[in-house]
């Protein structure tokens, strides 16, 4: 599933606004560094960081030492390490999505073209994919029409096993898993419907309190600036500007609330019928994982906003508009395998091996789910992958849990039990200082997590041109996407192991404790993830220039 949050609604008490965290002691424990203080390969001081109202536009980029926004450093690395010095290479990077507008304009220049495709209407390398020429829809049918809406991975297995007593289908899952499965798939009926019943009061409630705000305020559109210089003259006033700035700082004030209605009404519509088939649109066999030779050449898709957004924070071009990606020199190979809904296990096993085929440096995966039965077959592709040199990052996931107690997929973690060595799981950060530092919606775990990534209110492209902000940890993993690859075409010399390695070691240490993900009180950030760090690219830069300068001697 593209790892956008779905919303979750302890908001919904009307004209109520949500408590401020407590302020935490800075006071430090004997021998220990006081919260807020960072540690890593080259010690810092402790970074100042600003009291921010809303995030900067490019605030990922952002130096915390320099501009006081802990975002990972990535333009001061460019402007003070690497100036005047051009790429080595130019590195390409797998977007595995749900499309990607390819004719966007600060992407357009970006796009990975396959040099031995022509667009004839013939398989021109030979690879069984007529016209592969900007990646491959495995999403799609030979058609060329497209699965938009999918169903989720908990329908699809109750509904085989469901079939399996029956005594009809084809698929057989586990005795395990179907004796759980239709308490799961209640379970997500329950959450899905209340969320969107949520939406619909909360609908209601920001209709009403717009209209307070408006009556204060005056006409036109209202905007956090205006809303925040606004002075309220009774008690509901107030309590109604509070409310507004913060469902406004949660994205669902104008579209977001429209997009999450959308998300989660498709869920409920879709994504838990446990008859539809979307591989009828397809036209293949979804149990046969051998089977390489299906979709269509559709990258784009009917929804590319996501996989667009994706993109445009690796690589969008500098120089054209406010929006830049964080690598300049790089390649975006298109790979459409994500609907809206649960992804297909074949499909992004497909996908990787495309990507390993045609180049690919790493792969971006910004999507995820809770059930993986084909689990094996993705296991593979990403073996093929890491021994093609490929680095792989992957996004850790938007339900505010410990995945090391309730995994999400696909995971670094083989069904051997054997970890990945070129494998990055990615934790989403925040602007908004120490206390807010791990975004309330992201997954965490010492284990599984390698490290974290600014992945809240981050501004990049989306399709018909545009730019939109989104927060995820499919944010957060693009992020680390486009410093891998700054590294890679920098310095060529170094294998994804090592750039993984340098990432995981410059990342920088935080001690500070934080408000824990999904709502659970407070924790140390460093028990967020194994390197209890937020990627740095200033300090990953110094650190591949020492590892290079030591390779050549």
């Amino acid at each position: 599933m593209k790892q956008f949050p779905l919303v979750s609604l302890p908001l919904l008490l009307l004209f109520s606004a949500c408590a401020g965290a407590a302020p935490i002691s800075t006071a430090p424990t004997a021998g220990r560094p006081a919260p807020g203080s960072t540690t890593n390969a080259n010690p810092l001081a402790p970074p100042v960081l600003k009291d921010l109202a809303s995030a900067p536009d490019d605030w990922h980029r952002m130096s915390a030492d320099k501009d006081g926004v802990f975002g990972v450093g990535s333009d001061r690395a460019i402007a003070e390490l690497l100036q005047g010095r051009s790429p080595a290479r130019r590195v390409i990077v797998a977007v595995i999505d749900g499309g990607v507008d390819t004719a966007h304009t600060a992407l357009k220049g970006t796009m990975w073209r396959n040099a031995k495709e022509t667009n004839n209407g013939k398989d021109d390398d030979g690879n069984g994919l007529v016209d592969d020429a900007f990646g491959w829809n495995y999403a799609g049918g030979a058609n060329g029409k497209s699965v938009n809406d999918e169903t989720l991975e908990v329908t699809r297995l109750y509904a085989a096993c469901r079939d399996m007593a029956a005594g009809k289908g084809t698929q057989k899952p586990d005795a395990a898993t179907c004796n759980s499965i239709k308490t799961k798939f209640d379970e997500k009926r329950a959450e899905l419907t209340g969320q969107l019943g949520q939406i619909e009061t909360l609908t209601q409630s920001l209709a009403a309190v717009t209209g307070i705000l408006q009556r204060g305020i005056g006409s036109g559109p209202l905007t956090r600036p205006r809303v925040e210089a606004y002075r309220a003259d009774n008690p509901q006033a107030a309590q109604a500007r509070e409310f507004w700035l913060q469902i406004e700082a949660a994205g669902l004030v104008g579209e977001g609330l429209e997009d999450a209605k959308k998300q989660i009404g498709g869920q409920v519509k879709v994504g838990l019928d446990l008859n539809y088939d979307s591989r009828t649109i397809v036209g293949d066999n979804i149990l046969d994982y051998s089977e390489r030779v299906y979709g269509n050449r559709d990258v784009t898709g009917p929804d590319a906003s996501h996989g667009t957004h994706v993109a445009g924070i690796i690589a969008a071009a500098r120089g054209i508009g406010k929006v830049e990606g964080i690598a300049p020199m790089v390649q975006i190979m298109a790979l459409r395998a994500v609907p809206n809904g649960d992804e297909r296990d074949k499909d992004i096993a497909n996908a990787i091996r495309y990507a390993a085929d045609n180049g690919a440096n790493i792969i971006n995966m910004s999507f995820g789910k809770s059930y993986s039965p084909g689990k094996s077959a993705v296991d593979a592709a990403a073996k093929y992958a890491v021994s093609k040199g490929v680095l792989l990052v992957h996004a850790a996931g938007n339900d505010g849990e410990d995945i090391d107690v309730l995994p999400s997929f696909p995971s670094p973690i083989f069904e051997d039990k054997t970890r990945s060595p070129s494998w990055i799981e990615v934790g989403a950060s925040s602007w908004k200082g120490f206390d807010e530092l791990s975004a309330s919606f992201s997954n965490y775990g010492k284990t599984r997590v390698d490290l974290f990534a600014p992945g809240v209110d981050i501004l990049s492209t989306v399709p018909g041109g545009g730019t939109k902000r989104e927060s995820s940890t499919s944010m957060a993993a693009p992020v680390v996407s486009g410093v891998a690859a700054l590294l890679m075409s920098y310095f060529p010399t170094l294998t994804a192991a090592d750039i993984k390695d340098i990432l995981v070691q410059s990342a920088r240490r935080v001690s500070a404790t934080v408000a824990k993900p999904g709502g659970g009180g407070k924790a140390p950030f460093t028990s967020l993830s194994q390197t209890g760090a937020i990627v740095d690219a200033y300090a990953a830069v110094k650190l591949a220039q020492t590892r290079a300068a030591v390779m050549k001697h």
